[in-house]
C-alpha cells in the first residue's frame, strides 16, 4: 500500500506538469524514458567501459565505446547502473553502521568519506535521470549525453566505494573471527524485538484515534517487520551453527544476510515509532490549516465580489467544503485521518492561491508564503520520510524510475529548507513539489513491488534466504542484473562476497 497521503496535487516542474497518477497504464505514460522494470531471467553482464580512465573518463583520442550503443541501449544500461549503484550505497551504509557500532566513528572515518562521496555521485546521477524523465532535454543527442553521464557517474560510485574496500574488510575481518559481530547482531535483534512489540501494542491506542486509512502503512510495516525480523533471526542462527562447525565463510554469508535484514527491520520499526508523532503533528496543524484557509477565503470572497477574479467561484466553493469537512471531523470526536484532511485543505488552499496571486503584489505574496512555509515544510518532510521508508524496505524490487522520483523529492525538500528565509515563495513551491514527487515514487514502487511479488509466486523468505548483503563496497565490474522481488518474493541466493551484483 502507498504510504501516508495519497492525494496527488498537480505541480509545475520547470515547464512540465507533474499531475495525478493512476496506478496502471498511466504510470507507464509518466515513466517515459526513465522506466526500467526489473524482470526475471539472466541478462548480459554489464561491465565498466573499457578504455575509460579514472572516474570513467575517456582518454583523449580514444573513441567512447558508449557511442556505439543505441539510445535505447544507453537508457537501459543507465537504468541498470542506477539501481546497482543505489543498492550498493544503501548496503554499504548499513555495513558501515555495524562497523561504527563495533569500532567507533574514528576507525571508520575514511570509509564514511568514501560513502559521502559516493552519495554525491549518486545524487548527480539521479538529477540527470530526472531531467530525461521530465522531458527537460527532449533532443535525442542531449538525452544520449545524459545517459552516458549517468553511466559515468555510477561508475564513480562503484570506484569510490571500492577504493578502500580491502581496508574495510580487514577492519572487520569477519572470516577470522565472526563471533563479535554475531554477538552484536544478537543484541540488536533482541532490542528490535522489544521495540517491535511496543509498536504492536501501541497500535491499539492509535486505532482509537485514527481511522484505518491513516494506519495502513503502520499495519503494513508491522507485518513486514515481523518477516524481516524472522529472516534476521534465521540468518543469525545459521551463522551461529556455521561458527560452531568451523565453517567461517558460510558464517560470514549468513551474518551479512542477518545484518541486512536487521537494518531493514530497524527502518520499519523507526517508521512505526514516528507515525504517532506524524499523525499528532498533522492533527495540530489542522487547526492552523483551517485558520489560514479561512483567511484566504475571506480575501477571495472580497476579491470575487469586487469582480476582479470571476474564476475564484469554483475554488471558493471547494475551500469552503474542505474547511467544513475538517471542522466536522474534529468536532465528531471520532476516528480521523488527519493527514488526508490536511492534504485536502492544502489542495483547496492552493487552488485559491493561484488566482489570488494574480492580484497580490510581490511583497504580499512573500508575506503569505512565509506564513505557509512552516506548514508546507512539515507536511513535505512527513511525506518524503514516509515514502523513503516505503522504498527502502522494498528496494530490491524497485526500478530506477521510482528511485529517481524519490531522489528528486529529497533534493526539492533540502533546497526548500535551505532557501526558506530568503525566497519563501520558491521554497513553498519546492516543498509542494517534494510532496508530489514522493507520492509518485511510492505509487510507482508499490506497483513494481506488487508485480515482483506476483512473478515470484510467493516464494517467501524461506526460498533461498533473505540476502547476503556483500559488505562495504561497490557493485563490481561484471554485475548481473537480477529480478529482486519485495519481501514476499523468493529473496536472494547466497553467494560469495564480490561486490553487490
Amino acid at each position: 500500500m502507498v504510504p501516508e497521503t495519497l492525494f496527488i496535487i498537480p505541480v509545475t516542474v520547470g515547464a512540465v506538469i507533474v499531475g495525478p497518477m493512476i496506478i496502471g497504464a498511466a504510470i507507464l505514460a509518466l515513466i517515459g524514458l526513465g522506466a526500467v522494470y526489473l524482470s526475471g531471467g539472466s541478462k548480459k553482464p554489464k561491465r565498466i567501459t573499457p578504455g575509460a580512465g579514472p572516474g570513467g573518463q575517456i582518454s583523449a583520442g580514444k573513441r567512447d565505446p558508449l557511442d556505439d550503443k543505441s539510445t535505447e541501449e544507453l537508457r537501459y544500461e543507465a537504468g541498470e547502473m542506477l539501481v546497482a549503484a543505489d543498492n550498493a550505497v544503501q548496503a554499504s551504509e548499513q555495513e558501515l553502521l555495524f562497523a561504527s557500532a563495533s569500532y567507533g566513528d574514528q576507525k571508520v572515518a575514511t570509509f564514511q568519506q568514501d560513502l559521502n562521496s559516493a552519495k554525491e555521485h549518486l545524487r548527480e546521477s539521479f538529477r540527470m535521470q530526472q531531467q530525461v524523465d521530465t522531458g527537460q532535454d527532449a533532443d535525442e543527442s542531449r538525452a544520449r549525453d545524459l545517459y552516458k553521464q549517468i553511466i559515468r557517474q555510477c561508475e564513480k560510485v562503484n570506484e569510490t566505494l571500492q577504493s578502500h574496500k580491502e581496508q574495510f574488510d580487514g577492519l572487520r575481518d569477519l572470516e577470522r573471527d565472526p563471533r563479535p559481530a554475531l554477538q552484536e547482531l544478537a543484541g540488536q535483534l533482541s532490542d528490535l524485538t522489544s521495540r517491535r512489540q511496543r509498536a504492536e501494542t501501541a497500535l491499539t491506542s492509535l486505532a482509537e484515534r485514527y481511522d484505518d486509512d491513516a494506519l495502513q502503512q503502520y499495519r503494513d510495516n508491522l507485518t513486514q517487520s515481523a518477516q524481516t525480523l524472522q529472516a534476521a533471526e534465521d540468518s543469525r542462527s545459521q551463522a551461529e551453527t556455521a561458527v560452531e562447525s568451523g565453517q567461517s565463510a558460510d558464517a560470514v554469508l549468513a551474518l551479512h544476510s542477518g545484518e541486512q535484514a536487521a537494518a531493514d527491520t530497524k527502518a520499519l520499526v523507526e517508521s512505526m515509532e514516528e507515525t504517532s508523532e506524524r499523525l499528532e503533528s498533522a492533527r495540530k496543524n489542522l487547526d492552523i490549516g483551517i485558520a489560514q484557509t479561512e483567511q484566504d477565503l475571506a480575501q477571495a470572497k472580497a476579491t470575487h465580489a469586487a469582480g476582479q477574479a470571476p474564476e475564484l467561484a469554483g475554488p471558493i466553493a471547494a475551500a469552503e467544503t474542505a474547511v467544513r469537512r475538517a471542522k466536522e471531523a474534529l468536532a465528531s470526536a471520532g476516528r480521523i485521518d488527519p493527514l488526508e484532511l490536511l492534504q485536502s485543505l492544502e489542495l483547496a488552499h492552493r487552488e485559491l492561491d493561484t488566482p489570488l496571486n494574480s492580484v497580490r503584489d510581490r511583497q504580499a505574496r512573500d508575506r503569505r508564503a512565509r506564513e505557509m512555509l512552516n506548514h508546507e515544510l512539515l507536511t513535505a518532510r512527513n511525506q518524503v520520510q514516509s515514502s523513503l521508508d516505503f522504498l527502502r524496505s522494498r528496494r530490491y524490487g524497485i526500478s530506477s524510475t521510482a528511485r529517481t522520483r524519490m531522489a528528486e523529492a529529497e533534493r526539492c525538500l533540502t533546497e526548500a529548507q535551505t532557501i526558506g528565509d530568503s525566497q519563501p515563495s520558491k521554497a513553498v513551491d519546492l516543498a509542494q513539489q517534494a510532496k508530489t514527487l514522493a507520492i509518485q515514487a511510492a505509487q510507482i514502487a508499490e506497483r513494481e513491488a506488487a508485480t515482483a511479488n506476483m512473478q515470484s509466486m510467493g516464494g517467501g523468505f524461506g526460498s533461498g534466504g533473505y540476502g547476503t548483503g556483500g559488505g562495504f563496497g561497490g557493485f563490481g565490474y561484471g554485475y548481473h542484473r537480477r529480478s529482486y522481488g519485495g519481501f514476499g518474493s523468493g529473496g536472494f541466493r547466497p553467494r560469495r562476497r564480490r561486490g553487490f551484483f
